[in-house]
């Protein structure tokens, strides 16, 4: 089963998945598309350790409550195309909204708890409900053994496995880690929307995360976040958020542990940025 395939629904997709004698394991990547080196990073991972990779392009519109994000999405599916067919394991499928949410939709709303409720829970209300509702349908559909996510959406990455925990999926999810560019700036397709200047000054992000690296174990949170949120101050963007969580329940920082995030969400203009590191 070689050779770069594309497919605009999941009955032709899974036709050419079963059409050998043996089942391959597949791994899923699920995009928006606008790929980008990370994107890319997951994808030779998948193929590392899978027979055959399964790339989903799918804007999803579950996951916007803000519609004018959602129209100004970038769509570039030529050249993720033209990214893609380089990989003979690889195959891709670009769904419509009846493929992805059915008449008969599979999916059960799960709770989320304080996943929905923290950061990106708070300022983007109902975008978890959306990314849980999406994920579990095209694992559905799609039928991994593995699915591979980026650390840079690390809230989103707890929400999917939480999500797959809840309703007993038979995938492992598999976080892998960001990719930034020379100066530190997280890849991302929003990132396209960014002229060289502003781009620039969206460095100041990860500045700001690494100062609370550096810093947290010597100064505590409370000190540390108000002097890192002094540096980020001195840009042009806008601070929606910055704080110290536990990654995994993203509930209170506690110092004792290393099982910690800092994260970050701001506006470059119009464009919303995040990001998060280790700590």
């Amino acid at each position: 089963m070689t050779g770069f395939r594309t497919f605009y629904d999941f009955g032709s997709l899974r036709s050419f998945l079963n059409e050998g004698a043996k089942v391959p394991q597949i791994g899923l990547v699920p995009t928006m598309g606008a790929l980008h080196i990370g994107h890319v990073s997951l994808i030779e991972r998948a193929l590392k350790e899978n027979d055959i990779v399964v790339v989903t392009i799918f804007v999803n519109p579950k996951q916007f409550n803000n519609p004018i994000d959602l129209e100004k999405y970038p769509r570039v599916p030529e050249k993720d195309l033209a990214l893609l067919n380089v990989y003979d394991r690889v195959v891709v499928c670009i769904p419509q909204v009846n493929d992805v949410y059915p008449e008969n939709d599979p999916y059960e709303k799960i709770e989320l708890g304080l996943l929905d409720t923290v950061l990106e829970g708070e300022f983007r209300p109902g975008h978890f409900d959306g990314v849980a509702h999406v994920v579990h349908n095209l694992m559905f559909y799609t039928k991994p053994s593995k699915a591979y996510f980026g650390l840079k959406d690390i809230q989103q990455l707890s929400v999917i496995k939480h999500m797959v925990a809840s309703t007993k999926r038979p995938v492992d999810v598999v976080a892998c880690q960001t990719v930034r560019d020379a100066h530190g700036l997280a890849l991302s397709s929003r990132n396209l929307l960014l002229n060289e200047a502003k781009h620039k000054e969206a460095l100041i992000i990860y500045k700001t995360l690494s100062f609370v690296k550096s810093n947290i174990k010597v100064l505590g949170k409370e000190e540390t976040l108000k002097q890192a949120q002094a540096i980020f101050n001195q840009s042009s963007l806008e601070l929606e958020y910055l704080d110290v969580v536990n990654q995994t329940t993203f509930g209170p920082y506690k110092k004792e542990g290393d099982d910690n995030v800092c994260c970050i969400s701001a506006f470059c203009e119009k464009v919303r940025l995040i990001d998060n590191i280790l700590l």
